[in-house]
């Protein structure tokens, strides 16, 4: 299997972490499940590929769209997969559904909603199709940031401090205190709070619980031992208790449970690095 990332045009930067595509050569010879932890971006995705499933709190295995718009995933989830892997998407900023394209962020979280079903079919149609019908990834990635491009010069979206504070917190890893969100607000802290659960779908003191544990996971991904009293400081955790009790609460297994039990990409390909589109 091989798994990429790319980096998004400048004027995208605001709502887009990167692209992504996943693709096996060849059929997978039996059923694969993979699991994500929970996950603090939202995406798009086109699948090319054989069809997929989904489990998570709310299923217990959900067909995923052929196009798919998904929201935050609050809690790990699994993909089970069969076939053929074909999969070409954008990753998403917390805020960037609301702003971007105008959705309700909190109907989407831990949802895979038919990209159709929310976004104007007229010109997403012959963006899809040509994504099915061209040969290379890197046309493939090209064709999905011009449809994002187009949707932008055409609704001039304009991201707002809602916007700045959750992509803050993005890059912040969650290690950050809400009030100090506030003091360049100009909003009362209900005010704010009100905001930007209407573009993120959480509360900004939860998103950042979620983004930590996030950045966890992205700390542990792939190894076989890990020194966790180290994690937890690097994550800026106070106690033990409090680290293990978040992480149970987002991934359902203490620390160690996860480190022995969970099925992560990262356990299955080299760690991708960014890379430019050409």
């Amino acid at each position: 299997m091989v798994y990429q990332k790319f980096g998004p045009a400048g004027e995208l930067t605001p709502f887009v972490e990167c692209y992504f595509s996943w693709e096996s050569p060849e059929p997978l010879e039996k059923e694969l499940v993979v699991e994500s932890p929970p996950n603090s971006y939202c995406s798009i995705a086109i699948n090319y590929g054989d069809p997929y499933f989904l489990q998570n709190k709310k299923y217990e295995r959900l067909v995923v769209p052929q196009e798919f718009v998904s929201g935050l995933s609050i809690y790990s989830y699994k993909l089970t997969l069969k076939g053929t892997i074909g999969i070409t998407g954008v990753v998403l900023k917390p805020s960037a559904l609301a702003t971007l394209f105008g959705l309700n962020a909190f109907e989407l979280t831990e949802e895979r909603i038919d990209l159709f079903s929310v976004l104007p079919q007229d010109y997403v149609q012959k963006y899809v199709t040509q994504i099915r019908q061209t040969a290379t990834v890197h046309q493939k990635v090209k064709l999905l940031e011009e449809l994002l491009l187009h949707h932008v010069r055409l609704n001039r979206p304009n991201p707002d401090y809602i916007d700045a504070a959750a992509n803050l917190i993005l890059e912040k890893n969650g290690m950050l205190h809400v009030a100090d969100l506030l003091k360049d607000s100009c909003m009362s802290r209900r005010t704010f709070e009100r905001r930007f659960f209407q573009k993120v779908g959480l509360s900004p003191k939860y998103y950042a619980r979620i983004r930590r544990i996030f950045f966890i996971c992205n700390l542990v991904a792939g190894k076989k031992k890990v020194n966790w009293p180290e994690v937890f400081y690097e994550a800026e955790f106070y106690d033990q208790a409090h680290f293990i009790k978040d992480f149970e609460e987002f991934t359902g297994r203490t620390p160690q449970q996860y480190l022995r039990d969970n099925a992560e990409l990262a356990n299955l390909i080299e760690k991708p690095k960014m890379q430019n589109l050409p």
